[in-house]
């Protein structure tokens, strides 16, 4: 070992032979960061049928853009029929049951019944009330299932107009429920479908989420600033959404939730890409990158004082053009050893023979 320690002693360049200490010189830096974010679509949505069906109609195939409301195929559901004639039964019984009462209270008025009797038609006219409201209930929840808006005074007008199969065939009908690109289509045209078996798959792209995965001692220098994102020669601003990072445990990284603009969809749900970042000014202290030298995972610049020279730990950013940005330890004016800088940081013997062992 005393060998090696004079070897080492040997390869160490006397202080008269570093070269004169540059000044270190005061400015603004702007810290710029690149990161991978996951895409992900504003919404989303699997559609389905909340009955059994047969397909007799499909109008539009993946990749197609459609707006809220476009029809996207057509189908023939015997419950759908069902429930819209149980509903219509119900407002037949509704009416029935009212003219009814209306005779008995007539009658009753004339003592030509019992009160009683006037009673047992009032309790009937208002169980069929109850029944009618069920039956509805029932049919408007599978018009909210296909996104078909309900009214039960509309929806009864037609059927007196146009007649319950017309009406029963028009509301066979699975509209988009916002506008978006069909990106699947998983039934083909005449198939028996069961109940909430998927039909189409719909997104909304004109803008996306980007979730953006960042160390954590970064999350300072992306809260402000400005981002942008790349895909191949196209790119475009993000907007940063309030909220908490989220920690991920899979890549120990924090997300940073992103949102952009996308009508040319070159943004594609479930798509990496990569992102940057440009941090606020930063007041700083620029010196030569072969100023800044590491030892024992710290950053340190020899600072010349006089005809003495000491290590000071700084803080530093990325290298920009061979020189390099000082956020803390050291101050502008200050002179600091450029060349044999990492020798000079080992030059204390007690410290040598720590490093040796």
């Amino acid at each position: 070992m005393l060998k090696q320690l004079i070897l080492l002693v040997c390869l160490l360049p006397s202080l008269s032979d570093a070269k004169e200490p540059i000044t270190a010189v005061a400015g603004t830096w702007q810290p710029t960061s690149t990161a991978f974010a996951r895409v992900s679509a504003r919404q989303q949505a699997v559609l389905g049928l909340p009955f059994a069906a047969r397909i007799i109609a499909l109008n539009v195939e993946p990749g197609a853009r459609v707006a809220a409301d476009d029809e996207l195929a057509r189908f023939d559901a015997p419950l759908l029929r069902q429930h819209l004639a149980a509903w219509q039964q119900a407002l037949l019984e509704v009416r029935l049951s009212q003219k009814r009462l209306q005779v008995l209270r007539e009658s009753e008025s004339q003592h030509a019944i019992t009160r009683r009797e006037l009673m047992a038609g009032e309790q009937a006219a208002a169980q069929a009330q109850g029944r009618s409201r069920m039956s509805w209930e029932i049919l408007a929840a599978d018009l909210d299932l296909l996104h078909i808006k309900g009214d039960a005074t509309e929806l009864e007008a037609r059927i007196n107009k146009e007649g319950l199969p017309s009406v029963a065939r028009s509301l066979g009908s699975l509209r988009a429920p916002f506008t978006g690109i069909v990106t699947e289509r998983r039934v083909a045209l005449g198939e028996q479908v069961e109940a909430t078996r998927p039909v189409f798959e719909l997104e909304a792209l004109e803008q996306v989420y980007l979730d953006v995965g960042v160390a954590h001692s970064a999350l300072p220098i992306w809260k402000k600033g400005k981002t942008h994102w790349h895909v191949e020669s196209a790119t475009g601003s993000l907007k940063s959404l309030d909220g908490t990072p989220l920690y991920d445990a899979q890549s120990g990284l924090w997300l940073l939730r992103y949102q952009a603009e996308n009508p040319q969809r070159l943004l594609r749900d479930g798509a990496w890409i990569e992102v940057e970042h440009i941090g606020m000014p930063v007041a700083v202290v620029w010196v030569p990158a072969s100023a800044v030298v590491a030892r024992n995972g710290k950053t340190w610049c020899i600072v010349k004082n006089g005809d003495q020279f000491k290590p000071v730990e700084v803080e530093v950013g990325a290298a920009v053009n061979g020189r390099v940005p000082v956020l803390s330890g050291i101050a502008g004016g200050d002179r600091v050893v450029t060349s044999g800088a990492y020798e000079l940081l080992y030059r204390d013997l007690k410290e040598l023979i720590k490093f040796v062992d």
